[in-house]
């Protein structure tokens, strides 16, 4: 299975109070945590909604502003007009990715339990997401489950980021 690696980071860091991406953990930005993870799991990656440098940066579809699904519509809609067979994801704020969280979600669709924005989604979904959100569907990753059929998979304990408190900067 090819894989693309999809870091979603369009968020507005609006209840951590600044830009969460550039959080510092172990001496590095949280970003950088998710993509080490990731890289080790992916044939390529994206960076979803920013820049990041080294990094291929895409927008989020149809529009920026959708949350979680607009950067995973981007990601699907690139992956299959590049030749991946599946999008792993996860936020840009998650310390604690397993190195073999692909083989453990797979196969798609499924998210991590507790996680719900952490998944593995085939890339045959690229349309139906893309159609979903043009047609105003309800944007949640409960109703984007529903849709597909994802299953939920214990994949241990993560630490997703959303206040100061949440962890320890360093």
């Amino acid at each position: 299975m090819i894989i693309l690696g999809a870091i979603l980071a369009g968020g507005a860091s609006s209840r951590f109070g600044s830009d969460k991406a550039l959080a510092r953990h172990n001496g590095q930005p949280l970003i950088e945590h998710v993509i080490a993870a990731l890289a080790t799991q992916s044939d390529k990656l994206v960076i979803c909604g920013r820049t990041w440098s080294g990094q291929t940066e895409i927008t989020d579809l149809p529009v920026p502003g959708l949350g979680p699904l607009g950067g995973l519509c981007a990601a699907l809609a690139y992956a299959a007009t590049h030749g991946f067979d599946a999008v792993l994801c996860a936020p840009c704020d998650t310390l604690g990715l397993p190195t073999d969280l692909a083989h453990r979600l797979a196969p798609g669709p499924a998210v991590a339990a507790g996680q719900r924005i952490i998944g593995l989604w085939p890339t045959t979904l690229a349309r139906v997401l893309c159609a979903h959100l043009d047609a105003g569907g309800d944007r949640s990753l409960r109703a984007w489950m529903a849709i597909t059929g994802a299953r939920e998979i214990d994949c241990g304990i993560f630490t997703n980021i959303n206040y100061p408190g949440d962890f320890t900067p360093s």
